[in-house]
C-alpha cells in the first residue's frame, strides 16, 4: 500500500506516510487500514505526513476525502503536512470541510509546527 500507518501510543497519534503515487482509492484504503486498527484509541489524533505524496486530489476527490475523514474519524484531531504551495491550498480546503463537520484538523508545510500544533490539540481534548 502507498500508505504506511504507525501508532505511537505514547504520542496519542497514529503517524500516517503516503510517499509516491497514490489516488483515492488508496487513500480511502489506508482510512479504512486505520480505522480498523484496534490500536488506534478513540483519544488519539492523526500525523499526516504527506510531503511526498505524489497526489493532488480535485475538487471533487477533495471533497469526498473530507467526507471519508468526518465518516471514519468524527472529532479526531489532524495535521495534514505538505511540501508545496498547491498541495499546502489542497490540504486547506479539505481541512476546511472537515472543520465545518466538526473536527479539529490544519494544515502545515512544517512537520515541527503540526506536531505541536497536535500535541497542543490531543491535550486539550483531554
Amino acid at each position: 500500500m502507498p500508505y504506511t500507518i504507525t501508532i505511537d501510543a505514547a504520542r496519542r497519534r497514529a503517524v500516517v506516510v503516503g510517499a509516491g503515487y497514490n489516488d483515492l482509492a488508496s487513500s480511502l484504503a489506508a482510512m479504512d487500514q486505520l480505522a480498523a486498527q484496534p490500536d488506534f484509541a478513540p483519544s488519539f489524533g492523526m500525523l499526516c505526513d504527506f510531503r511526498e505524496n505524489g497526489y493532488t486530489p480535485g475538487t471533487s476527490d477533495s471533497g469526498k476525502l473530507a467526507d471519508a475523514y468526518a465518516a471514519r474519524f468524527s472529532g479526531r484531531p489532524m495535521a495534514i503536512v505538505v511540501s508545496n504551495l498547491l498541495h499546502y491550498g489542497v490540504a486547506n480546503m479539505i481541512t476546511t470541510i472537515v472543520r465545518l463537520k466538526g473536527s479539529p484538523v490544519a494544515a502545515f508545510r512544517d512537520v515541527g509546527e503540526a506536531e505541536s500544533w497536535l500535541d497542543k490539540t490531543i491535550g486539550e481534548q483531554s
